[in-house]
């Protein structure tokens, strides 16, 4: 027996038939009610349920046999996504074979073409809550937005003030683009213009520059840096001034890094293929939750609306997986 939630297709058939049909109609709910909020929404969560943090599978998407959604022609992608984000309905990726900036919607199953890229391995991807995506085009050196809405695409260039861009962040209730330099660690502020309103140099609480920053998240009043070389995480507050470590001596190959509006910020480790969640105010340890699913991916990026984590691979396309506790009430 099988159990559809807006594009979500759960099968239930297994022992324990009441347990997964709860859980199918558990995701149908949270998934509708990410789609329908317009802009994130803060809640605070019991400390004691953060032992209990868990993912729950909720389906993989095969990248290679989407089609599009005009003709249902397939996308003929090559299902190494290097890039993911999503905003309700859409989920968004960039396909790293093809270069392709692709937005699909998550109940139809469709999918459609927004640009391409003439670089596109790295984590830089983020989808606003205004409809616009911004994506980094590391060979040009720019950032690429698109316009979901009135279709039209924009290009702030990075050229003249970053060596190799690698990933980008919103802050500041969307106002500002958080762009971070991969080879040295400094972060430019980049208005929705194009402007670069400050860029800094990052350095961690010990004094020392960021060895190889992989990915950037902004978490609750603060932005967390995933510096892969060192296996660890460092946190800035929007001064640009470190304010804490994580994850040290935790991780074996940390790859991809996420933020919720709760606090919580997740790290994929494709040592084991497991998520190491941590809590950007260090009340509490971090925790590594095993997932079967990914072990023996490769992961490339992470994602979360508070609800869902959505999990991007190199080879096996795309994972979601259900937060618990939630983040949103």
């Amino acid at each position: 027996m099988r159990f559809r939630t807006a594009g979500l297709i759960i099968d239930y058939r297994t022992p324990n038939k009441r347990r997964n049909l709860l859980i199918a109609i558990f995701a149908m709910l949270l998934l509708s009610a990410c789609a329908g909020l317009d802009g994130p929404q803060v809640a605070d969560y019991d400390e004691a349920d953060f032992w209990d943090s868990s993912l729950m599978f909720v389906r993989r998407i095969d990248v290679s046999l989407l089609q599009s959604s005009y003709d249902r022609m397939p996308l003929n992608l090559s299902g190494f996504v290097s890039a993911i984000a999503a905003s309700g309905d859409d989920l968004y990726f960039v396909d790293q074979g093809s270069g392709h900036l692709v937005k699909l919607s998550l109940s139809a199953m469709t999918a459609d073409i927004l640009t391409t890229l003439r670089i596109a391995d790295s984590n830089g991807l983020y989808a606003s809550i205004d409809g616009r995506v911004y994506v980094l085009d590391q060979f040009e050196r720019t950032v690429v937005a698109v316009d979901t809405l009135y279709e039209e695409t924009y290009r702030y260039s990075l050229a003249s003030v970053m060596g190799s861009p690698s990933d980008i962040a919103m802050v500041d209730d969307e106002r500002f683009l958080i762009v971070i330099d991969g080879l040295d660690g400094r972060m430019a502020k980049v208005d929705k213009l194009g402007g670069v309103y400050q860029l800094q140099r990052t350095e961690s609480p010990s004094s020392t520059p960021l060895m190889s920053v992989r990915a950037i998240a902004a978490g609750r009043n603060s932005i967390l840096v995933l510096d892969d070389t060192a296996g660890e995480v460092v946190g800035f507050d929007m001064a640009g001034q470190a304010v804490g470590l994580y994850a040290t001596d935790e991780l074996g190959r940390a790859t991809a890094l996420a933020a919720d509006t709760c606090g919580r910020f997740f790290v994929a480790d494709d040592y084991d293929g497991s998520i190491f969640v941590g809590l950007s105010d260090m009340s509490l340890p971090g925790v590594r939750v095993s997932v079967e699913e990914l072990t023996g991916t490769e992961i490339s990026d992470l994602w979360t609306d508070d609800v869902f984590l959505y999990v991007s691979t190199r080879a096996d396309g795309i994972y979601v997986f259900l937060i618990d506790p939630e983040c949103r009430l």
